[in-house]
């Protein structure tokens, strides 16, 4: 988990006072780890706890929950009519209200019915809590890789912006080298593939891996929150196998 706005010392609260655009001052505590034990029983978690945090904005005392579920076996058939397992990624925002945590989003993602090797993980450190647009409203960002795959073909890459219950897409692949003489050659430039010149999608296969299907999912976000998550795709976007 990487803080973009401010140091957090060892695992205190840091508390501060925050304009909001208005000019009124919120206190903002800053986002903090939770152990499963940790967690108010109210909150569910499906399958295994992979990592919480929590905070406090102007909406009040909020807590993220991720965890998965490994592939298993289910009786589901794909688009080809091929049996296989189920994978599953869930992460969710609650708030504290006086009748107790109330549910703000939750993003349920995974692979069904693959019968090849299952690739289903949120991408280590790519879960984020920050106040790009400073209005003391902190936003979450979540990014995922999932494939069902049985070559070296890249996965699919979803990076989520969440502030409330709005929320901002980007959906891609990753970049994962095949053979000693690739090399990764997208930039910001040209990740988009939308505007990616001549680019035609039934035949550029070889123009997916690293990037983006295109910035629609931004089209009503504020402008900062297109620029971070164009920064953090760049920085996840290259997969390493095991």
């Amino acid at each position: 988990m990487r803080y973009t706005l401010v140091a957090v010392i060892a695992v205190c609260l840091f508390c501060c006072k925050s304009p909001d655009k208005a000019g009124n001052s919120v206190v903002v505590i800053w986002p903090v780890a939770m152990s499963a034990e940790k967690l108010p029983s109210s909150l569910p978690i499906k399958g295994k706890f992979h990592e919480a945090w929590q905070w406090t904005d102007k909406s009040g005392e909020n807590i993220l929950v991720t965890s998965y579920v490994e592939p298993y076996d289910d009786k589901e058939k794909n688009e080809f009519g091929e049996e296989g397992q189920t994978a599953e990624l869930h992460a969710a925002q609650y708030v504290k209200k006086d009748t107790g945590y109330v549910l703000v989003w939750k993003n349920d993602g995974g692979v069904k019915a693959c019968p090849f090797d299952i690739t289903n993980e949120f991408i280590k450190d790519a879960i984020t809590v920050t106040d790009l647009d400073k209005d003391s409203l902190l936003e979450v960002t979540v990014a995922y890789r999932t494939a069902c795959r049985s070559d070296v073909s890249p996965s699919n890459m979803k990076l989520i912006i969440y502030e409330g219950t709005s929320k901002y897409s980007l959906n891609g692949y990753s970049w994962l080298r095949s053979s000693p003489e690739d090399s990764f050659t997208v930039t910001e430039k040209d990740v988009n593939l939308e505007t990616l010149p001549n680019f035609k999608p039934d035949e550029d296969f070889m123009m997916l891996p690293g990037r983006y299907e295109s910035e629609k999912g931004f089209a009503s976000a504020p402008t900062e929150f297109l620029i971070y998550a164009r920064q953090q795709w760049m920085k996840f976007v290259k997969e390493r196998m095991e």
